[in-house]
Order: C-alpha cells, then sequence, then structure tokens
C-alpha cells in the first residue's frame, strides 16, 4: 500500500474506532470567493488518482505554510504575491506563513521541521530537491498535515497532490523551435536553471529529445558550454559574456528561463555581436526585448511556466481541509508564444519584473509592476 492510501487508511480507522467519520462541508469556500481553477481543465488536468481527504477535514479558521525554494528571481516573487493576492480571499485563513529556503536543502529540511512544530493545518511545497527533503515530507504526512507539492517534484508519495507543468515538454518545445531555425546545424550555447532541481533537468532532457531528434541525430549541434544562472537576469547575463569571450561563433541560444534570455540579449548587445535565435520564458523584460527587436529580424519563442500555479496549489489546499475529494496530480496547461502571438502577452506598461502568464488581479498587478509615468518635460523659456 503506498504511502497515500495508508495514511488515510490510519485516520479513517482512528475515526471509525471513536465512532464518528467527518463529513465534508456542503459548501466550498473557494468557488464561494474565488475563480474555480484547480476544477477548469484549461488550467490543470487531472491525471492522477482521486484522493479521499476526510482524514484532514477540519473547521476554519485555518494556518497554512508556503515554503517557497528561492526568492532569487522574479518569477519566483510572483509566486509569493500570486499566492498572497489568493490567500486574501478567504477570511477562513487565520495565518498564511510564507519562507523562503533560498535554493538550499537544509535550509528546506529545518523549515518543513518548523511547520511541523507550528502545527499548519496544511503545508504548500516547491521542493528544492527531489530526494534530500523526502524523509521531512514524510514526516509532515506522518503529523497529518496534508501535503501540496508544485512547481517542482518530489520522489515521495506521502503528498496529497502534485500540481506540475510538463518541464521536458517545455525544454523540447524550445528545442524544435531552436532546431528548426537552425535546420539542425550550429553551435549553440544553454542557459539552465540549477542543476538538481527537477524542473531544470527535465527541461534540459526535453532539449536533448529535440537535438537527438534531428535527422542526423544531432551530429551537425554542438552545445559549445551550459551553465546554470538560476532563472536570473543578472546570471543569465555573466554566463553569456563568459560564453562570448570564449566562442567566436555561436549561432543560437537555448535558455530556460526568461530573464537569463534578457541578460543574454544584452551580453550579445553588449559584446557588439549579432543577435541569435533565441529561445526564452514569459516574463516581461524578454518579451519586452524581443517584440523591439523583431523589426531588426531578431528570432525568439517562448515556452512559459506560471505564476499562477501557487493560487492554485492554495485552492488544492483549502478543498482538503473542507473534506473535499482531490486528484493526486494534476498536469498545468501553458502557451507557447511565438512572434505572431506576443504581442497578446507583453505588457509595456509594467515593469520587466512582471512575469505575463498571471492571474494577478488588476489591483494587485498595478500595485506591483505599474511603471510611473514618464515626468514631462518642462518647455525651456
Amino acid at each position: 500500500m503506498n504511502t497515500r492510501k495508508w495514511i488515510f487508511a490510519a485516520g479513517l480507522l482512528a475515526a471509525l474506532a471513536v465512532g464518528t467519520v467527518a463529513v465534508a462541508q456542503d459548501g466550498d469556500v473557494v468557488t464561494e470567493r474565488s475563480t474555480d481553477y484547480l476544477n477548469d481543465t484549461s488550467i490543470a488536468v487531472p491525471i492522477g488518482e482521486v484522493v479521499e481527504t476526510l482524514q484532514f477535514l477540519s473547521e476554519p479558521p485555518w494556518t497554512i505554510g508556503f515554503i517557497n525554494w528561492s526568492t532569487a528571481n522574479s518569477w519566483t516573487v510572483q509566486i509569493v504575491e500570486e499566492v498572497r493576492d489568493e490567500a486574501t480571499l478567504y477570511p477562513e485563513i487565520e495565518e498564511f506563513i510564507i519562507v523562503s529556503s533560498e535554493g538550499d536543502v537544509d535550509t528546506q529540511i529545518s523549515q518543513i521541521e518548523d511547520m511541523i512544530v507550528r502545527g499548519v493545518d496544511a503545508l504548500l511545497l516547491i521542493p528544492v530537491s527531489p530526494d534530500a527533503i523526502v524523509p521531512a515530507v514524510e514526516d509532515a504526512a506522518a503529523a497529518g498535515i496534508p501535503v501540496v507539492v508544485f512547481a517542482a517534484d518530489v520522489n515521495t508519495d506521502a503528498y496529497v497532490t502534485k500540481l506540475l507543468s510538463n518541464p521536458r515538454l517545455f525544454g523540447q518545445a524550445g528545442g524544435e523551435w531552436l532546431m528548426n531555425e537552425l535546420n539542425c546545424e550550429g553551435n549553440i550555447i544553454v542557459l539552465n536553471g540549477v542543476t538538481g532541481i527537477s524542473t531544470s533537468d527535465l527541461r534540459r532532457a526535453g532539449l536533448q529529445d529535440a537535438i537527438d531528434a534531428c535527422p542526423d541525430g544531432g551530429a551537425g549541434i554542438t552545445i559549445l558550454a551550459e551553465e546554470d544562472a538560476a532563472w536570473a537576469y543578472d546570471q543569465g547575463r555573466l554566463a553569456t559574456e563568459r560564453m562570448l569571450a570564449a566562442y567566436p561563433e555561436i549561432d543560437g541560444v537555448w535558455s530556460q528561463g526568461g530573464a537569463m534570455t534578457q541578460g543574454a540579449i544584452d551580453a550579445f548587445e553588449a559584446a557588439g555581436r549579432p543577435l541569435v535565435p533565441m529561445t526564452g520564458e514569459d516574463n516581461n523584460g524578454f518579451l519586452l526585448a524581443w517584440q523591439e527587436r523583431i523589426p531588426d529580424g531578431f528570432r525568439a519563442m517562448s515556452a512559459s511556466e506560471p505564476t499562477w500555479q501557487s493560487r492554485v496549489a492554495l485552492q488544492a489546499a483549502l478543498r482538503i481541509l473542507q473534506g473535499i475529494e482531490v486528484n493526486s496530480y494534476y498536469e498545468l496547461q501553458v502557451p507557447t508564444i511565438f512572434e505572431d502571438t506576443v504581442d497578446q502577452y507583453v505588457r509595456p506598461e509594467y515593469s520587466d519584473a512582471f512575469w505575463a502568464n498571471s492571474r494577478l488581479s488588476q489591483e494587485a498587478a498595478d500595485a506591483l509592476y505599474l511603471l510611473e509615468p514618464a515626468a514631462e518635460e518642462t518647455p525651456s523659456s
């Protein structure tokens, strides 16, 4: 019997032993107070098994914890803003605890242990590592805390549900586009996120799938160099600068993050090198840079990793605490942006840090990302 089923069975037997079994509430605070993203199959497709959650049924107010893997880039920051925006809709949430592991495994393990001690009613988690944090996640489950995993995977079934886009297809989509642009011939450089995090590793595997699918099996493609740049602008630019200094002929850039690609664009231009086809992600800085250079022949595409997934994860947790069934695994549905659709996503009135595939309210997005209007110059006398 897997861990999830065992925990449920143990909870059910305990309830039967005292002669009562909790019954889920008639209403659903998610549908009462928000837009139901979790049950919208254009957003999240259930592809796992149905999970009974009556053992987690509890009366509000609730305390919910969220452990973010890092706040090292604008995407992870917007993840927090999305879920914080969603949480304001529910007076049933008495306390929402948000911490960040800053990419450190030991820190995340300690934070999970702290959430157990604090007795949170549910835990949202972006894993730093698929393996190293497994014992801590299993400890949380054993303590009766429902764990909702999203954005990166963990190699245990001690969670109640997980929400993931398909990172391998993300990487493959960009890889196929780049192989088509280069006709499967040329020298490329690679900008990864963080090796060891499942999202980064699987995206990179998707690139390899695309290279291997070339008619010659990828023999015409040379990967000159690749570096981790943590999906961040400054690290992406510095990594690209190093590669530009080392290699006089670069024909394409496969990047798995928009801010990194924006950094690559700036590095190429600062070095006086012509822009080459680049892949990216849907952050506003990259989309703006891409849109501005289309008239000059710059070619790019963007995959997406939605910042709204944190609010969908919160909706899952709220349903679990109401004893409402959820699915063990939801695959998030995301768009791919090409030259003919980039205008639909770019937001020139917002800062570079905004991520276009967002469900932030207009008020929240404006407060966070709206640029100050340029001051009008006073005519000289």
